[in-house]
């Protein structure tokens, strides 16, 4: 087979890992096939949510990416999945089956939006290409349920209600105050700025606005299936233009990146500088149990000084830092009580995790004694820490007792001495969360193999 034909072939391949599949078919009440819902909601509802008393402290617990106020905390949907149709389809970036019906969606909307957690994050390609529609579904769903309680409530009375509707004291719009993040996906065959921009509005679309809150580039162009004939192709520079438009069309309010070190993201500081315009936040892998093997805490430092807001996914190690972290089987088990693990082949020595005995139990015990003196759990302390480092945690949006877990975040933060105690307990650990085989940190599976990135 000539090079030119391998070449093909690989690309082939990559596109079938990468572009997302096809939606499930039409179904009865399936946000799917009727996405004017979204906006006949709005229309009814006037897009209010409601947010009460006792939620007045935590809910001035906000951060800044650039222009926009967002709560402390905010909420990931990689784990959200369409309904299975009888015909089967194979789901995408998932961690879980814990939401993949509109009934648990909506309940999961609900919560945060009770809980005043209105920041989601999602991608063009989770949810095998639906995230963003789902997302759109389950806040309209979210905002209808809670509305109708306001207005079933008799306590309110109708006065106080249309009082409050008028006023607009206690109530907040959706369209305002609901901030989402989308992200965009460096792929070979999306070669120029315009596929940013395209792919931009087509997203807008499907989350029913007329403008995206913050718009991504999901990862550097690092997924290459000629790299190993010598042919690499690199487009950052020109997806970096591609959200330059973004902006400057007026199609998305603030833009950024994700999983970008210092290096690169200072390039591409640079290079929206020339353009008059800021890079506002710099999505990367960061928690209690990433912060120095990988350069993490560097890149958080970086971004500090250009005045970059950074995010943090895998916030809780995927659940390795919760109350259960240290019961994880699987491929978290050895992360869980000590042995060895991999993030890829495992007969490759770079892929082999190395976790002392014990694993991350002695960290649980120290998150647990400050969470016990301050009335918390082990998740709140763990994202406490995190928002305490100037970084927003993205908590996963998988069910609502989760949500309300994370919501109990805000509203406080840890003393030095406490963070310090925290540190200290993470340091002696002797090992840092890397993923999993099939989950890994710093790379996706591309179909051809696996393509890496390095916060360097």
């Amino acid at each position: 087979m000539s090079h030119t034909a391998l070449l093909l072939a690989l690309c082939a391949s990559t596109a079938r890992a990468l572009a997302p599949a096809a939606a499930p078919a039409v179904t009865k009440n399936n946000i799917l096939s009727v996405p004017e819902r979204i906006a006949q909601k709005r229309r009814v509802l006037g897009d209010r949510l409601p947010f009460t008393s006792e939620q007045a402290d935590i809910y001035e617990d906000t951060a800044k990416i650039g222009s926009l106020v967002v709560p402390a905390v905010a909420l990931g949907t990689i784990s959200w999945t369409p309904e299975k149709e009888k015909k089967g389809f194979s789901p995408g970036d998932r961690l879980d089956g814990k939401v993949g019906t509109e009934e648990a969606r909506a309940a999961v909307a609900t919560a945060a939006l009770e809980e005043g957690l209105t920041f989601f994050d999602t991608a063009e390609r989770y949810s095998v290409g639906v995230g963003e529609t789902l997302l759109a579904d389950a806040l309209a769903d979210g905002a209808e349920y809670i509305t109708r309680e306001m207005e079933t409530d008799v306590s309110v009375g109708e006065d106080v209600l249309s009082n409050l509707l008028a006023e607009g004291s206690e109530w907040s719009t959706t369209q305002s105050n609901t901030v989402m993040a989308t992200k965009f996906t460096p792929t070979p065959w999306r070669s120029d700025a315009q596929s940013v921009v395209d792919a931009c509005d087509a997203s807008r679309k499907r989350l029913g606005v007329d403008q995206i809150d913050l718009y991504q580039i999901h990862m550097p162009d690092v997924v290459q299936p000629g790299r190993f004939l010598g042919y690499v192709d690199v487009k950052d520079e020109a997806y970096w233009e591609g959200l330059a438009q973004c902006k400057e069309l007026g199609l998305v309010k603030e833009i950024g990146v994700s999983n970008y070190g210092p290096t690169l993201l200072r390039r591409c500081a640079a290079f929206m500088a020339k353009r008059g315009l800021t890079i506002a936040s710099n999505q990367i892998h960061y928690s209690l149990l990433a912060r120095n093997k990988g350069n993490n805490q560097a890149t958080v430092d970086a971004a500090k000084e250009l005045g970059i807001t950074t995010l943090g996914y895998y916030p809780l190690a995927m659940g390795l830092l919760t109350d259960g972290g240290a019961s994880r089987t699987g491929a978290l088990e050895h992360y869980a009580k000590g042995g060895l693990g991999f993030i890829g082949f495992p007969f490759l020595e770079k892929n082999q995790v190395k976790v002392p005995s014990g694993g991350v139990a002695p960290l649980l015990d120290e998150l647990r004694l400050v969470g016990a003196s301050r009335g918390k759990t082990v998740t709140q302390v763990a994202l406490n820490w995190i928002i305490g480092s100037g970084v927003i945690p993205i908590a996963g949006a998988t069910t609502e007792k989760y949500v309300r877990d994370a919501a109990g975040a805000r509203g406080w933060r840890l003393t030095a001495e406490e963070r310090a105690r925290l540190e200290n307990a993470a340091d002696a650990l002797g090992f840092e969360f890397e993923g999993t085989f099939a989950k890994r940190v710093d790379g996706k599976f591309v179909g051809y193999g696996v393509e890496e990135w390095r916060l360097d």
